[in-house]
C-alpha cells in the first residue's frame, strides 16, 4: 500500500500498516538528517523508501514501479483520483484526516475506520478512536468548570515552520480548546493562511499588545524569535513576566494529531498546574506517541527542534 497526500502516510502509521507500505512521496525521502514529524522518527525506515513523486502530486509510473495493492490519497478530489485509478489499474481511495478538534473530528475518524477496514486493522483504528476520545475527555474534565473570568489569557504565535512571526496565529487552536483557555486570538481577525480546519491568520501587531496576554506560547517550527525582544512588545505581560514558552508544531505536512494532544497537556500545565499536578507533560507525550505512532519519541522531536516543553530563554 501507499499513502499520498498530506496525512496519508501519517495515518497509515497511526494503525500500524507502516511495514506494508512500499512507496512513499519525495518529501518523505528528505527527513533522514532532520526528521520533523513525529511518525518518521517513530519508523525511520520509511524515508528510505523508493519516491512516488512529489508532495501532492503522485507519479503514477513511479507508483506502478512499486505495485502496491491500493493507493490512498488524502485530500483528493474525486476527478484526480479516477484520473490516477485510471493511470495506475490500481484501487485509489480517497481519505479526509480532517481534525481531532470538535468541528471536523469525525472526518479523522472516519478515514481511520475506512482505512482499518480495507487493511484489516479495524481494532487498532478502533482502539486510537476510544483512546483519543478518552484523552481529550481527560483534558476536559479537568479544567471545564473553571470560571471564565479565572481562565488566564493566552496566546500562540509564530505558528509553521520557516520565517513565520509572531503575528501568526490560529483563532482556534485546538490545545488551547481542549483545556479551556481563554485564547485571545479567538475573535480575532487577518488575512487567511490555511484553508482545511481551523485556519492560521497573520494579525497586527497591535492586537497582541492590546489583547495583553499573560502567557504567550511559541511554535518550535520556527527559526527564531526574534520580536519577542522588540520594545513594542515589552509592556506584554506575558513576556515582561517571562511568561513565554515552547511547544511542538501540531502542523507539520497536515496535522500531528498526537503532539496536539502532548501540546494540550504542556499547556493544561503550565496554565493550571493545580489541575495537572499528577502529569509529568514529558511523560505523557511519550505516551501519547507510542499510542499514535508505536515509539516515544519526545526526546528525539526535542533534539529535532531545539528544545522541548520548556520555558523560552533568552
Amino acid at each position: 500500500m501507499i499513502g499520498v497526500g498530506s496525512g496519508a502516510l501519517r495515518l497509515l502509521t497511526y494503525i500500524g500498516a507502516e511495514d506494508d507500505v512500499v512507496g512513499v512521496e519525495e518529501i518523505e525521502t528528505t527527513n533522514e538528517k532532520r526528521p520533523f514529524r513525529p511518525y518518521i522518527h517513530a519508523n525511520p525506515s520509511l524515508s528510505e523508501l523508493p519516491s512516488v513523486g512529489s508532495r501532492n502530486s503522485p507519479d503514477a509510473e513511479l507508483l506502478l514501479q512499486q505495485n502496491p495493492d491500493v493507493i490512498f490519497w488524502a485530500w483528493a478530489d474525486e476527478g484526480d483520483a479516477n484520473t490516477l485509478q485510471s493511470q495506475t489499474g490500481i484501487p485509489v481511495v480517497v481519505i479526509q484526516p480532517g481534525d481531532i478538534n470538535e468541528e471536523h473530528r469525525s472526518l479523522f475518524f472516519d478515514s481511520l475506520d475506512l482505512l482499518g477496514t480495507i487493511t484489516g486493522r479495524s481494532d487498532a483504528a478502533s482502539e486510537l478512536r476510544t483512546y483519543t476520545t478518552d484523552v481529550i475527555n481527560d483534558l476536559d474534565e479537568r479544567t471545564r468548570d473553571i470560571p471564565e473570568e479565572e481562565r488566564l489569557s493566552t496566546y500562540v504565535g509564530y505558528l509553521g515552520r520557516g520565517n513565520h512571526g509572531l503575528t501568526r496565529t490560529q483563532p482556534l487552536y485546538t490545545p488551547f480548546t481542549f483545556v479551556n483557555a481563554n485564547n485571545v486570538a479567538s475573535t480575532l481577525t487577518g488575512p487567511l493562511t490555511e484553508t482545511k480546519g481551523a485556519a492560521r491568520i497573520d494579525i497586527d501587531p497591535e492586537e497582541i499588545i492590546d489583547q495583553d496576554p499573560s502567557y504567550l506560547f511559541v511554535d518550535m517550527g520556527t527559526v527564531a524569535y526574534d520580536e519577542l525582544s522588540e520594545p513594542q512588545y515589552e509592556s506584554v505581560t506575558a513576556i515582561e513576566n517571562g511568561d513565554v514558552y515552547t511547544l511542538f508544531p501540531v502542523r507539520e505536512y497536515s496535522i500531528n494529531f498526537g503532539t496536539t494532544l502532548a501540546n494540550a497537556y504542556y499547556v493544561g500545565s503550565v496554565l493550571y498546574p493545580d489541575r495537572f499536578s499528577d502529569v509529568d507533560p514529558v511523560a505523557r507525550a511519550d505516551r501519547i506517541y507510542e499510542t499514535f505512532v508505536g515509539a516515544p519519541v519526545y526526546e528525539q522531536l526535542a533534539e529535532t527542534y531545539g528544545q522541548g516543553f520548556s520555558r523560552l530563554e533568552g
